[in-house]
């Protein structure tokens, strides 16, 4: 069924040249930007609209997009954009401020409970100026507000206000500035893109994109060896990349600078794990390089800071594994061989891939190798997963991030000041004096890195962070997930860009 509907979106299409397929093990959730937060569906808005501003390909740098030029008032609080002139969106609508305001205002009105419209909620009001001018003023300063603009984030991105209704939810619906249209949505199976002849900016170096969904990374890369995609794209399994590599058909492309990062999260309010001194012994114990070794066969890089390496302000925050050291921990605390410390890890068995049961093994393991940890490990399916945390029910678990924004803020703050309750830490309902102090430090910390424009006084807080972080042991960071940062493709694709972004450019890809 999914070759003849393959089949079919191709078409009619002229040449092989004109089409590049790409394979994913992903998923879209709902073509929504008010009420998405994931990948795919993200990657899919994209390619097919944009935002203000943008990361400069390769880099991350912010640069302009949708708008040519902007200006940052010294306490960070007021931007002002000058909007680029003579852009349409795919309906024919013309761009311009009133066009940004209605789009901002929309996500902001609607405020799906499924999406990320929390990410710009700082906005105190929108003003147009002029026809291409557009103020924003923020609550409270915040350094952090031109990278929320800039794509992925899909509340930023900008809609023809003609293609979408101001107060519901769509699904697909939509026009943006390209530069593709999308002309196929087929849930759980494909999207296609064809070329804006309309677009501002440079032409896409190929007319058509596809992408189809595949079941798990076996599928995946049966596809890829069958012809069936020009380009597999997360997630493959991690055996599978030596044999892939070794083949003369295929180029693999590794993306520099992973921002993908992977963790263990502690409860704070639920025991043992209120103890610092018991999350510190754990985090003592836990073994990143054989993780990486041994179920990812040095693909990923162990990480010892939830801001990943290549972003800056990262410092090597966490100690090595260290057994005597957590040992001793442990039996001041008056665990012995005869009365370990008995504890469950969760982990949830397919939203993050096939190895997750393998990840949990080996932690197990490197627990136990104490002798002073018992662990019970136990499983849960995605929903269910994400519920029973959020709702203070885990005190030990395994989750993934990838950035919504590319700022050091994005991986320390959502844990720690901005929503502890939604991803498991709970550290604003601890009781314990000690978290509630390192709660409190946390508060002032990221709070004044954000009051900051000067990028390097903003870094020294994140130091301090960062270092504060491993003395509190509320997170453990376990290794950059390059993984979700590579790419196997034929021989004769061209333009796989793998930067800091996290984002596939499909508009530069072609095929020679």
């Amino acid at each position: 069924m999914l070759a003849l509907a393959l089949a079919l979106a191709v078409g009619a299409v002229a040449s092989a040249g004109s089409t590049v397929i790409i394979g994913t093990t992903d998923r879209v959730t709902q073509l929504e930007p008010a009420n998405s937060y994931d990948y795919w569906t993200w990657h899919v808005l994209q390619q097919t609209t944009e935002t203000l501003v943008t990361t400069e390909p390769g880099t991350g740098r912010i640069v302009p997009s949708l708008a040519e030029r902007w200006e940052t008032s010294p306490d960070a609080r007021v931007y002002t954009f000058y909007l680029r002139r003579g852009v349409r969106f795919t309906d024919g609508t013309p761009f311009d401020a009133e066009a940004v305001k209605w789009s901002f205002e929309r996500a902001l009105r609607l405020d799906g409970p499924e999406g990320a419209v929390g990410l710009i909620k700082g906005i105190d009001r929108i003003e147009v100026l002029d026809p291409y001018t557009v103020r924003f003023t923020l609550e409270e300063s915040d350094a952090t507000f031109l990278s929320r603009l800039a794509d992925p984030i899909a509340p930023s991105m900008i809609f023809s206000p003609n293609s979408m209704p101001a107060d519901a939810f769509v699904n697909g619906q939509y026009a943006g500035t390209g530069p593709y249209r999308l002309v196929r949505y087929d849930p759980d199976q494909m999207v296609v893109f064809e070329a804006f002849e309309g677009y501002w900016g440079p032409k896409p170096k190929t007319q058509r994109i596809i992408e189809v969904m595949y079941a798990d990374a076996s599928a995946l890369r049966a596809a890829l060896e069958a012809g069936q995609i020009d380009v597999g794209f997360r997630t493959f399994n991690p055996e599978d990349i030596p044999s892939l590599e070794q083949d003369s058909r295929f180029t693999v492309i590794r993306g520099e600078g992973s921002l993908s990062v992977r963790y263990l999260v502690f409860n704070v309010t639920q025991p043992p794990f209120n103890d610092v001194r018991v999350r510190q012994a754990i985090a003592l114990a836990v073994d990143r390089e054989r993780l990486v070794e041994d179920v990812f066969g040095g693909l990923n890089t162990p990480l010892y800071s939830m801001v990943p390496k290549g972003l800056w302000s990262h410092v090597e925050a966490f100690p090595r594994r260290d057994v005597a050291q957590a040992q001793q921990i442990l039996r001041g605390l008056g665990y012995s061989a005869a009365n370990p410390l008995s504890i469950t890890l969760w982990y949830t068995p397919s939203h993050y891939g096939t190895t997750e049961a393998d990840v949990a093994a080996v932690l197990k393991d490197s627990l136990e190798q104490t002798g002073l940890i018992r662990v019970d490990v136990q499983s849960l399916e995605w929903g269910t997963y994400t519920t029973r945390f959020s709702e203070g029910a885990l005190g030990l678990f395994l989750l993934g991030w990838y950035p919504d924004f590319i700022d050091p803020d994005n991986f320390l703050a959502p844990w720690l000041v901005e929503a502890p309750g939604s991803l498991g830490t709970h550290l604003d309902k601890s009781s314990n004096p000690t978290d509630r102090a390192f709660y409190r430090d946390f508060v002032r910390l990221l709070t004044a890195a954000k009051h900051v424009p000067d990028q390097d006084i903003r870094s020294d807080f994140y130091v301090q962070a960062q270092q504060k972080l491993a003395e509190s042991a509320i997170l453990i960071p376990l290794w950059q997930n390059n993984l979700q940062h590579l790419a196997i493709a034929r021989r004769n694709v061209r333009g796989i860009v793998l930067d800091p972004s996290m984002n596939l450019r499909t508009w530069l890809l072609y095929k020679e």
